[in-house]
C-alpha cells in the first residue's frame, strides 16, 4: 500500500542540518514527536491529539493555478466559508488548545497563500511563544519581499515551502496564471542570501515541482536549478480533482491502485470559520467532521466520525464519497 510519504520523491541538501538543530533546541520531545509521526503514518500509533494541525487562514490564493481548487472559481465556491480571515480569537483559541496538547508542529495554510494573512508574523511568534516547535508555511512566493521573509524567520518559522512546479518562465506561465517566475525567484534568492548571510540553519526552505502534462519535461531541469539554492527539493506525484483537470495527467504517470491514506492518524485541518477537516486534499472540504466553535478539538479527533475513518482506512476500504474519489486521484512521478 502506497501513503502520501511514499509518492515523493525527495532531492535532500540539507535536511539532516535541520533535524539536528530541531534536536538541539527541543530535545527529546522533538525526537519523540519525529518517531510518533512515523509510527502514525504506519498505522502503529493513534495519538490522543493531532501531531500536526494546519490552519487554512484565507481560502484566498493570487493564482488560479490549473492543479488546484483555485482555478476553478465554481467548484471552489461550493465551500466557500464566507469568512476573509480567521480570526485572531480563532486563532489563539487553536493554538491555546495546542500547547496544552503538547502539540508539536503546525502549518499556517492549507491550499490558501499564507502571505496574504496580514498579520501574520505576528500569528507565527504566538504558535512560537505556546510551545509549537515546527512552524510551516507553503507560499508561490509572489509576495515574499526581503522585510517580510527577515519578520518571518524572526517569528521563528522553522520551514519554508515554495511552490513552484517550473524550470522557466514560460512553463511556469501555464502552471502558475497569475505569477511572475522571475519575481518568485528572485523573491527566493533573497530570501537564501539573508539566510546564508545570517549564518541560520532554519527556517528549511523547500522548492516543490507538483509533476502535471504542462511541466514534466522539465523535471529534471528543475532539480538542476533549484538544487543549489534550497535545503531540499520535493518532486510531487500528480492527483486529480474529480473530472475538472485530468487532462493535466502526465502521459508516462502511473495511478495508484493501492493508495492508503494515513490523514485521520496525523493531523487536523481547521478553516477560518472554524469547520475541521480530516486531511488536506481538494477532496477533504467535502468531509467536515466538527466545528471548534462548539466541539474542542481533542473531542473532534477523538469522536466517532474520525475513529470509523480510522478503522475504515486501516482495512482498505473508503465509503465516503470524497474519501472513495480521492483514494483514486493519484498519479505516480515515473522514477
Amino acid at each position: 500500500m502506497l501513503s502520501q510519504d511514499q509518492l515523493l520523491n525527495t532531492y535532500d541538501n540539507n535536511l539532516e542540518a535541520t533535524e539536528r538543530t530541531l534536536l538541539s533546541l527541543y530535545g527529546e520531545r522533538y525526537r519523540t514527536y519525529r518517531e510518533n509521526y512515523k509510527l502514525a503514518g504506519e498505522y502503529k500509533y493513534e495519538p490522543e491529539f493531532p501531531l500536526y494541525l494546519m490552519l487554512e487562514q484565507s481560502y484566498s490564493c493570487n493564482l488560479k493555478c490549473p492543479s488546484c481548487i483555485h482555478g476553478f472559481p465554481e467548484e471552489k465556491k461550493k465551500f466557500d466559508p464566507d469568512v476573509k480571515i480567521m480570526p485572531r480569537s480563532l486563532f489563539n483559541q487553536i493554538i491555546e488548545e495546542g500547547e496544552k496538547n503538547n502539540c508539536p508542529s503546525i502549518s499556517f495554510c492549507v491550499n490558501d497563500e499564507p502571505l496574504i494573512v496580514p498579520d501574520l508574523p505576528e500569528r507565527i511568534a504566538y504558535a512560537k511563544e505556546h510551545q509549537f516547535m515546527d512552524l510551516f508555511i507553503t507560499t508561490n512566493g509572489t509576495f515574499l519581499t526581503l522585510d517580510l521573509a527577515k519578520e518571518l524567520v524572526s517569528a521563528g518559522l522553522t520551514r519554508i515551502l515554495f511552490s513552484i512546479d517550473a524550470a522557466t518562465s514560460e512553463t511556469y506561465d501555464k502552471v502558475r496564471p497569475g505569477g511572475d517566475f522571475a519575481r518568485v525567484v528572485k523573491n527566493l534568492e533573497a530570501l537564501v542570501e539573508y539566510k546564508n548571510s545570517m549564518g541560520l540553519v532554519l527556517p528549511a526552505i523547500r522548492a516543490s515541482f507538483v509533476n502535471s502534462q504542462l511541466n514534466a519535461h522539465e523535471r529534471d531541469l528543475f532539480v538542476e536549478k533549484f538544487s543549489p539554492l534550497v535545503d531540499y527539493i520535493e518532486i510531487q506525484g500528480f492527483s486529480a480533482y474529480y473530472d475538472h483537470n485530468t487532462d493535466l495527467i502526465p502521459e508516462k504517470s502511473i495511478q495508484v491502485t493501492d493508495f492508503a491514506c494515513n490523514e485521520p492518524w496525523r493531523k487536523l485541518i481547521i478553516r477560518a470559520d472554524g469547520d475541521v477537516l480530516p486531511c488536506c486534499n481538494f477532496y477533504g472540504y467535502g468531509v467536515v467532521v466538527g466545528n471548534i466553535n462548539s466541539t474542542p478539538l481533542k473531542e473532534i479527533f477523538n469522536g466517532k466520525q474520525l475513529r470509523s475513518l480510522r478503522k475504515e482506512f486501516a482495512e482498505g476500504t473508503y465509503s465516503l464519497s470524497p474519501c472513495n474519489a480521492c483514494s483514486k486521484s493519484f498519479y505516480r512521478a515515473p522514477q
